[in-house]
């Protein structure tokens, strides 16, 4: 069976919406993924579905009456009917969210399991929030920047709608092979080299990624942290999702920054992606210098206490790294 979906962009629905044509059988994920691309969305993993008092997350979950994962669901599982609403909410920091209806449900012969019939806009901006949308339809467009302008003059292309769809989920597919990742790691602004080699399988969690450079650089994980791509921060959104989420390049630059206060960056860049699978998820391959302390005030604090400034904290030996004690800790 076919269904016919109606989906608009909450508040602007005559603005920017689309007609869409889909397999009852097809993943919820993908479905959620799909309309999110048609829609000219690029933040994929920052979305949940809401359907009744139920809400779908795009991950594991420990699930409930009202939490659901949608790995594994198919949209018929949904008992879809003639007017059945759900809400897509995505890109959370700006505000985005998708009113998705049941049109129609039909018998058909053709084999596409998404299709974008029609449509209206280019889609939605991911370094805009929805208020700015509403204001770039609605305001005088002289005062908006080119493009700004050339957004609001690109008519909806059902042909070009649909190839984008195409070539997500052809890279998807390689997105998600079994790949393992090099990485460079060092720390940054200290004048002794402190770094490590490590290698990891593309689907360890985000979060356990951040946890095993700290761990591999001698942190103990007392404090908060966050990972950094270009000048932006990953949302809190992205941690209990697989590293492969992030689409990364070789030679690509990174940071994992720890504690706020003492603010450690450690920089990290992908040497290497191999198409292979390891038998650990995270692994130091090589390394030098000790690592950081906790608690010493950052940087400067251990060029105090490596100077001999500091003498409470005890001697400390920059060149004590042992490779087989650094991997037994991370996996403890």
């Amino acid at each position: 069976m076919k269904v016919l979906l109606n989906v608009t962009l909450g508040e602007l629905a005559d603005k920017v919406n689309r007609q869409i044509e889909v397999d009852e059988n097809i993943n919820l994920k993908n479905l959620c993924e799909y309309i999110i691309v048609s829609m000219n969305g690029n933040k994929i993993p920052i979305y949940e579905l809401e359907y009744g008092n139920v809400t779908y997350y795009p991950y594991l979950v420990e699930e409930s009456k009202t939490e659901k994962s949608m790995i594994d669901l198919l949209f018929k599982d949904l008992d879809l009917k003639k007017g059945k609403k759900f809400i897509l909410e995505y890109n959370f920091e700006n505000g985005y969210f998708f009113e998705i209806v049941v049109d129609n449900i039909y018998e058909s012969k053709d084999k596409e399991i998404f299709k974008v019939l029609s449509g209206k806009s280019h889609g939605i901006l991911d370094n805009a929030s929805l208020i700015h949308l509403k204001t770039l339809f609605s305001a005088r467009k002289d005062y908006f920047k080119k493009s700004e302008k050339e957004y609001l003059q690109t008519n909806f292309n059902s042909e070009e709608c649909n190839k984008r769809i195409a070539d997500y989920i052809e890279s998807s597919e390689d997105k998600v092979s079994p790949k393992r990742y090099i990485f460079n790691v060092s720390l940054d602004g200290f004048d002794k080299e402190i770094k490590r080699k490590i290698v990891v399988n593309n689907d360890i969690l985000i979060d356990d990624f951040c946890r095993g450079v700290i761990l591999s650089m001698n942190g103990d994980l007392s404090h908060l942290y966050g990972i950094k791509i270009g000048k932006n921060f990953l949302d809190e959104e992205y941690n209990d999702l697989e590293l492969f989420n992030l689409n990364l390049k070789e030679k690509q630059r990174l940071k994992i920054i720890y504690d706020w206060g003492d603010n450690w960056i450690f920089k990290l860049t992908l040497s290497k992606i191999i198409d292979d699978y390891g038998s650990t998820d995270f692994e130091v391959l090589s390394g030098k210098g000790y690592g950081i302390i906790d608690d010493v005030g950052g940087v400067w604090g251990l060029e105090d206490i490596f100077n001999g400034i500091d003498t409470s904290w005890g001697k400390y030996d920059i060149n004590d790294f042992d490779l087989k004690k650094c991997n037994e800790s991370i996996r403890e």
